[in-house]
């Protein structure tokens, strides 16, 4: 296997003066907005002010028994992938204990 240097480049806009300047990268991290994705939801769980839905400290559990919410649409400070994957095992795990249910494997 031969591996070639890789080369990236990412071209940044400055929006007050419009000036693009390309800038060499070894990597790239963005986020895809700061909305969270709950309109669907039409005011059945309880939200904060700018969306994100509220649960109990600690846990995924919204304000609707047996409703529970994961990732970035109930987590305003991180809001990225990692911590929906977090938070829907915590969410498994209450399920799994609550209704004493085991998936198959």
């Amino acid at each position: 296997m031969i591996s070639l240097p890789l080369q990236l480049f990412v071209q940044v806009e400055n929006l007050k003066t419009g000036v693009v300047t390309e800038l060499q990268v070894s990597g790239l991290f963005f986020a895809i907005g700061h909305e969270p994705a709950s309109k669907f939801l039409g005011g059945q769980l309880e939200t904060d002010k700018d969306g994100y839905v509220l649960t109990k400290p600690g846990t995924t559990q919204t304000n609707v028994p047996g409703v529970f919410a994961a990732g970035d649409v109930q987590d305003k400070k991180y809001r990225q992938a990692i911590t929906a994957a977090g938070s829907g095992k915590k969410t498994n795990s209450l399920l799994t204990k609550k209704n004493s249910f085991t998936p198959d494997k």
